[in-house]
């Protein structure tokens, strides 16, 4: 900008700067970097290694003891035009949220889940739950250290023998 306003208007550079609040000094500051090096670095890395990003390069040029700092390396990377277009997670397409509906009937529905907890000892234990979907009646509790298959499957046929087999709606779809 200092150059164009020195050709518009014949005044010295001096005052040109003056105008734009810059210094002298920087208007004629040409860098001394050498950065041949590092692009030399990142070239090799790139041609070895095609499909690995700037981090992996950066931790790769590090482990061959070459200290550099990643601001400056990561501004030659760009400069280079190497940079890796970056992988964006894949989202799913948005579901219709659809209100659940409450069962019309006792044992139509059961949910399960198990919890766990610790002892004041530190001593942990869980505890299996089955609870109907009417009316949040708790079915069935059953706790201890360690719930084996095998324990689940007996409470759960427990209760298919005590209230009858829950019925198979999809979750949500009641009649």
């Amino acid at each position: 900008m200092a150059e164009e306003i020195r050709k518009e208007l014949p005044k010295s550079v001096s005052k040109a700067c003056r105008v734009l609040g810059l210094s002298r000094s920087v208007l004629h500051y040409r860098s001394i970097k050498d950065d041949s090096t590092y692009v030399d670095l990142l070239r090799k890395h790139a041609e070895d290694h095609p499909r690995e990003g700037f981090w992996k390069a950066y931790g790769r040029i590090r482990n061959q003891g070459v200290v550099v700092n990643h601001k400056r390396l990561f501004r030659i990377y760009q400069q280079t035009g190497m940079s890796l277009r970056r992988k964006y997670k894949r989202r799913l397409p948005n579901r219709e949220k659809q209100a659940l509906a409450a069962p019309d009937a006792f044992t139509q529905g059961w949910s399960i889940d198990f919890t766990s907890d610790a002892l004041s000892n530190g001593r942990k234990f869980r505890s299996f739950n089955v609870i109907d979907d009417y009316n949040r009646e708790v079915l069935y509790i059953e706790v201890d250290y360690s719930l084996k298959s095998s324990r689940v499957v007996w409470v759960l046929n427990h209760l298919i023998n005590r209230y009858g087999k829950s019925q198979k709606y999809p979750y949500g779809q009641w009649p």
